[in-house]
Order: structure tokens, then C-alpha cells, then sequence
């Protein structure tokens, strides 16, 4: 009889441990959360995936691209499951949110975006760990979120893929693009507007111009092809992965999400 309840003992505290642990995490459980974030006399779209736990977390901020069908949620939610907050927005302009579609807006929203969650009422309800983001950016989100993490010292990581540096298009491609933009719909946009600010601020908008600083981040630039290596490797400390795909990565999402993470946890 001593001899069983030996035995059943620890098998008893071990189920108490795991229902306790339950009736914790209950009040701490993962959520998910639409906010609308002013900006100016706009209002953008957010949407927050939180992590469970009561602790401070990590936050990685999405960027999407030009017009952002590809949203990323795929990574999104296993980074949520392996314990950071993701937080995706939509730009001043663009797919609800108000305001103008315009590079230099975007930047804007970026800084903003952090200010909000860097409140003390907002980091505290939301579980911010603040001055600790990651920016992971696409296409167009990717080239943003080299140029805002580099200035910006809460960034701490940028992971990026298919990244755009507005500085190596041709005067072809701006003829193109805005062509391109008068069809999307979704953007409040004045196409020959935004094509103009880029050509006259190929330089300012060139994360090259903030090589020093991004050196002492930690970087991931993901790359479908090697149209982008060159410049790249240009940026020290930068781990440069190249996989043959398309231009959302539709074929090599678990290859992306893999990479990705691994990289956050290194």
C-alpha cells in the first residue's frame, strides 16, 4: 500500500502542476486583436496575434509590400506559437487605412507604430517587451524595413525577402510602376505622385546610406533570385539565404517560416 501511494504520489503532482499551470495561463491564453492606431488625422488598420504568458515578449512587426496580397499570417501565427507577439498593419492609404499611400507616409507608420505599443498603458496591456521589435518585411515592406530599423534603436533584427531598394530602379521600371499603381485599387494613391518622391529621393531612400548601422544590427535577407546579392552583401553582418521561387516565396513558405524562425532563435 505504501508502496503505491509512492508511485501515485508524483503522478498526482504532476496532474495538479499541469491543471494549475492551465488555470495560469487561462487568464494569459493567446488572443488575437483589431486596433485602430492614429496617425496625424488618420487612422490605420492593425491587427495584434499575442502571445500566451504574462511576460514581456519580443514583438515582430510585419511589413507587407505594394499592395500586400501577401500578408505573411502563415508565419505569423508559428511565430505567436513559439512565443513572440506579431503585430500587421495596413499603411496610410492602403487596404482600409486612411490617409495617403505615399514611401515617405510608410516610413511614418512604421515609427509610429512602435511609439503606440511603446505606451506604458499599451505595452502593458498587450505584453510589449519595449526597445526589443523585429521588423520582417516584403518586396516593398522589406526595403521599409531596412531604412526604419537601421535609424530606429528599439529595432533590434530585420529579416526581410524579395527586398525592393528603391535606388537601384530604373527610370523603365518608375515608367512602369506607375502604371502599375493607377490599377490597384486598394490604394488611395496618386500614382504619379508617389513615382515622384522615390526618383527624387533615390539616396535618402537607399538602406545602403545606413550601412554603419545596420552593421550593428542582426539581419536576414531572404532572395529569390540574385538580383538584389549585390548590394546586399555590401550591408557587414548580414546572413544572405538565396532559394529558387517565386517573388511571394508560394512554393517555399515552410522553407521561409524554418529560416525565419531558426534566425530569431539563434
Amino acid at each position: 500500500m505504501k508502496m503505491l501511494l509512492k508511485l501515485i504520489s508524483p503522478f498526482l503532482l504532476l496532474i495538479c502542476c499541469h491543471l494549475d499551470a492551465q488555470i495560469i495561463n487561462a487568464d494569459f491564453r493567446a488572443t488575437s486583436e483589431e486596433i485602430f492606431i492614429a496617425i496625424e488625422e488618420d487612422s490605420i488598420a492593425v491587427f495584434g496575434l499575442f502571445a500566451a504568458g504574462d511576460e514581456m515578449k519580443e514583438t515582430v512587426i510585419l511589413l507587407h509590400g505594394l499592395p500586400g496580397n501577401e500578408r505573411n499570417l502563415d508565419l505569423a501565427q508559428e511565430l505567436r506559437r513559439n512565443g513572440r507577439n506579431v503585430i500587421y498593419f495596413n499603411y496610410r492609404g492602403s487596404w482600409g487605412s486612411q490617409g495617403e499611400f505615399l514611401y515617405s507616409n510608410c516610413l511614418q507608420d512604421v515609427t509610429e507604430i512602435m511609439d503606440f505599443f511603446d505606451m506604458p498603458e499599451n505595452s502593458k496591456k498587450y505584453r510589449i517587451k519595449t526597445n526589443s521589435y523585429i521588423l520582417f518585411g516584403h518586396s516593398t515592406g522589406g526595403g521599409l524595413a531596412l531604412l526604419s530599423g537601421a535609424k530606429d534603436q528599439r529595432v533590434k533584427q530585420i529579416g526581410v525577402y524579395s527586398p525592393w531598394n528603391v535606388s537601384t530602379t530604373s527610370k523603365e521600371d518608375f515608367v512602369w510602376l506607375e502604371g502599375y499603381l493607377r490599377r490597384l485599387f486598394m490604394l488611395n494613391i496618386d500614382s504619379k505622385k508617389f513615382t515622384n518622391e522615390l526618383m527624387k529621393n533615390l539616396v535618402q531612400f537607399d538602406p545602403l546610406l545606413h550601412k554603419k548601422e545596420l552593421a550593428n544590427k542582426k539581419v536576414l535577407v531572404l532572395d529569390e533570385n540574385d538580383r538584389n546579392r549585390s548590394w546586399v552583401e555590401k550591408i557587414e553582418n548580414v546572413q544572405y539565404v538565396l532559394l529558387e521561387t517565386d517573388h511571394s516565396f508560394s512554393d517555399k513558405r515552410l522553407e521561409l517560416i524554418k529560416i525565419v524562425s531558426s534566425w530569431l532563435d539563434d
